[in-house]
């Protein structure tokens, strides 16, 4: 950049979002340079290419005018507390790359830490600027917006990263090491730092002593090793570094909360699902097989009720016919240790369930990830609820790249037709168009706000008279009973053959394994249009 080319920066908008307890944000994008900076709890940032990283207090990352759309997550047992900052980026030189050069410095995507007191206080003089609406205060934004990245900009440059890259050194030592003898004072040595200097160091990185991470790394670990049933605790402590078996469960007990054994036994409790959602389907990911669970033998094709994906896995799980009211009675005989409810098609508001019966209540969620996530930590495996959730999001960021070519063309109406009710799919507030729109990316028409689904809506939906429309979960009689109304007849996209009847009969995007059965099968689909 030559002497005579300048850039500068203004603030455009400054927000503050706070998520809670394992909410996942939809997919954000920027037309102007943007800021994130973490002021409170930890979650994850997601990026589109399929990067991820962790946040906590104090980390802060960049994002650049439409390069790149994000997420932001919190993690369970918590909230995130973060400020995103849009900013626009000016340059005097004809050519070049002033924004990029600019994008070149300061990163895309990448998650660094600052000292959170001291960007507290810049951020707060810049909101103070911004409230400002006097020909000064539009300086002082500019200037504020300046120092902030400046401090920021400083800290992606500062020394203790080659510091940071030791600690995450010993750190693979670390896990490396698990069932083998480790002395802690053995770690800074490795680090090329002094034992305080690197107590200091690792605590600011993770957040935990050296001894704590340790401890942490080797639960998780004897956790994973539960899951084996022929594996006694001796062997669960020995594999993760502990002769003395009466000193893991000690160790395991106050990091836990409960004894390995009662842990042990916990895992092998008898639980029955009680939901017009198959709940049946987070427990099989997370390793456990119900004695009972809901089922729709009008509905689906098999001998139980059970969707085809689940036939199987489900092998000595008793059905409950979840089309009719299903009564404590029914479950109640069976013994179940922990009974999972939530609301019912067909509530009876039985007052026999009892907690005393061990039922937990879930509550309602737009999200299958807030499902998965209180199942799990119902059962005590959240770790590996993480596990599946990193490898759904995984599989759902591949999907949306396969899928590129079809998203582009075309703004889509999703409707479900029942018998003498046409409903139409709003943007927001229910799991599959969540899918549909913010993760896979495809457009909806501009002109549907609301959320959930609206019914009745076959005047509305002659009215939108749509582009493409989208037919789910729909019995054959109900589509021939509209398509014989001449106002289908009518409708743009059944004139230019833009309407698409996939087999989505068994498309379930609330649990894990539905989900992936279903995004498999919208790419067949999708890719034979």
């Amino acid at each position: 950049m030559s002497t005579s080319d300048y850039i500068t920066c203004y603030p455009i908008a400054l927000s503050l979002h706070h998520y809670k307890e394992g909410f996942r944000s939809e997919p954000m994008e920027s037309g102007s340079g943007l800021i994130g900076i973490v002021q409170g709890g930890s979650g994850k940032l997601f990026m589109r290419d399929g990067r991820s990283s962790a946040l906590k207090e104090g980390a802060f990352f960049f994002v650049h005018a439409g390069e790149e759309s994000f997420e932001l997550m919190a993690d369970p047992g918590g909230s995130l507390k973060a400020t995103l900052i849009s900013y626009s980026v000016q340059t005097t030189q004809e050519k070049g790359a002033g924004p990029h050069n600019l994008a070149a410095i300061l990163g895309n995507g990448t998650v660094h830490r600052a000292a959170p007191a001291l960007t507290e206080s810049l951020l707060s003089q810049l909101r103070q600027a911004m409230a400002e609406e006097s020909g000064i205060g539009l300086l002082r934004r500019q200037h504020a917006l300046l120092e902030l990245l400046l401090h920021l900009h400083a800290h992606q440059q500062a020394p203790d990263r080659i510091g940071n890259d030791s600690i995450q050194a010993t750190i693979e030592y670390m896990e490396q090491r698990l069932a083998k003898p480790l002395q802690i004072s053995e770690l800074p040595e490795l680090a090329g730092m002094t034992p305080s200097s690197y107590s200091r160091a690792f605590k600011r990185l993770t957040g935990l002593t050296p001894g704590g991470y340790l401890t942490r790394l080797r639960m998780l670990r004897a956790k994973e090793l539960m899951a084996d049933n022929n594996a006694s605790l001796r062997d669960i402590a020995v594999s993760v570094g502990y002769q003395d078996e009466l000193y893991f469960s000690r160790v395991f007990k106050k990091t836990e909360g409960i004894s390995p054994s009662v842990y042990l036994k916990r895992r092998d409790r008898r639980i029955a699902v009680v939901s017009s959602y198959f709940l049946q389907d987070h427990l099989l990911a997370l390793g456990i097989l119900p004695i009972a669970a809901p089922s729709y033998p009008n509905y689906f094709a098999t001998p139980s009720g059970f969707p085809s994906y689940l036939q199987d896995r489900l092998s000595g799980t008793v059905p409950l016919n979840a089309e009719r009211p299903i009564r404590s009675s029914d479950v109640v005989r069976l013994s179940p240790d922990l009974i999972l409810r939530t609301k019912l098609l067909h509530d009876l508001a039985d007052k026999h369930w009892g907690e005393e019966g061990g039922a937990i209540f879930i509550d309602h969620s737009a999200s299958w990830e807030q499902y998965f996530r209180t199942v799990a930590s119902k059962v005590g495996r959240s770790a590996e609820a993480e596990r599946v959730i990193r490898s759904m999001s995984q599989l759902e960021q591949d999907a949306r790249r396969k899928l590129e070519p079809y998203v582009k063309h075309g703004k889509w109406t999703i409707i479900r037709l029942l018998p003498g009710n046409c409903r139409i799919y709003g943007v927001k507030e229910h799991t599959f168009t969540e899918l549909f729109y913010n993760r896979l990316r495809f457009k909806p028409d501009d002109r549907i706000t609301h959320g959930t689904y609206l019914d009745n809506a076959f005047d509305r939906l002659v009215e939108l008279d749509p582009e493409r429309i989208l037919v789910i979960w729909s019995h054959e009689a109900a589509i021939q009973e509209f398509a014989s109304d001449p106002r289908w007849q009518q409708l743009r996209a059944v004139k230019e053959s833009r309407v698409y009847y996939p087999d989505s009969r068994e498309w379930d995007p609330w649990g894990p394994i539905g989900r992936e059965h279903m995004i498999k099968a919208m790419l067949r689909f999708f890719g034979k249009l």
